[in-house]
């Protein structure tokens, strides 16, 4: 029988240590209409030839790793626990507030534990233990919702258990769209947006140790903030600042250093009173900026694309749950 995404599922949680998670903790989805579009496990098989022969002789094996794409739509805030670290919680019930910075960011990688479930026959049930999300990806557009990316790469997994059970938390969850969102960038707001974008990538790696083809721990590396939008041409303030950049001595410009300066990006998501994300970026300089639509009776557009310093996200939430 041939077995479709109705019969599978995908959740996750924060494992404690590498490799280990708390009890009942691989509980939550990642968001509305998740999907997994790739999932590989490979284990670097090494082809030995020998003298007198043009066959292979036979194999040795390397590093087990495995790799996972999850793509899904915006409806919690816990997608940058995974990047930022646990966050800051205040409140202790109804809507409670959430806070990830990087600047109480923790130097140790926070990994995840992923399950995936295929029903059928007998039942499948796979555990990626160990895995380190590369980057988070977050973008909309007029018309659309909000979608989310992560890109895992995981450095251990057993053998395949039978018992399912689909993701529990959040018990609540509604979507976030393009008609949530508004952007202020350097203190105004962009009128007229069309589409906003923010990666961030923490380039973290696994590492491997004699004794074992499993990975032993992860290490972060830098993390790289960077986004984009398009909106209508405005003014010539942001072509200043870019022009600003080559006549710095050589060393560029940012536009407000530091986490304490003034807000340069911000970008919020609002579902009610008591739902809401709000992502806030400091120290900035412009990548570069174009202008599309120089014809006749078109729109001018500016496309912006920068790269940040410092980031904070502040959820306002009514989800509660513990391991986030």
């Amino acid at each position: 029988m041939v077995r479709t995404g109705a019969h599978a599922y995908i959740k996750y949680g924060f494992e404690t240590d590498y490799g280990v998670v708390a009890s009942n903790t691989v509980n939550k989805s990642f968001g509305l209409q998740d999907k997994m579009s790739s999932l590989t496990l490979t284990n670097n098989k090494v082809n030995l030839a020998k003298l007198n022969q043009l066959t292979v002789d036979r194999y040795a094996y390397g590093q087990q790793s495995g790799s996972a794409s999850v793509g899904f739509t915006l409806s919690n805030p816990w997608l940058f626990g995974m990047v930022l670290g646990e966050p800051v919680r205040t409140g202790s019930s109804g809507a409670r507030v959430y806070t990830y910075q990087n600047s109480t960011l923790n130097k140790e990688v926070r990994t995840i534990q992923v399950e995936v479930g295929i029903d059928d026959s007998t039942n499948m049930v796979r555990t990626l233990k160990g895995g380190v999300v590369g980057a988070v990806g977050l973008s909309t557009s007029v018309g659309g919702m909000v979608d989310c990316s992560t890109d895992i790469t995981y450095g251990q997994e057993t053998a395949p258990s039978t018992t399912l059970g689909a993701p529990s938390l959040p018990s609540v969850q509604s979507p976030y769209t393009f008609a949530h969102a508004e952007l202020t960038f350097a203190g105004v707001p962009v009128i007229q947006c069309q589409d906003v974008s923010l990666n961030l990538a923490q380039n973290a790696e696994l590492l491997y140790g004699l004794n074992s083809h499993s990975a032993v721990d992860a290490y972060r590396k830098v993390l790289d903030i960077t986004g984009s939008f398009k909106a209508s041409w405005v003014n010539k303030v942001l072509l200043e600042h870019l022009l600003d950049q080559l006549l710095a001595n050589g060393t560029g410009e940012t536009i407000g250093a530091g986490s304490n300066a003034e807000l340069e990006f911000k970008l919020t998501f609002t579902k009610s009173a008591t739902e809401s994300i709000t992502i806030n970026c400091y120290g900035l300089t412009l990548n570069d900026l174009g202008i599309s639509g120089l014809e006749p009776v078109e729109v001018l557009f500016s496309d912006v694309s920068f790269t940040a310093q410092t980031i904070k996200v502040v959820a306002n939430s009514t989800m509660e749950g513990e391991n986030l």
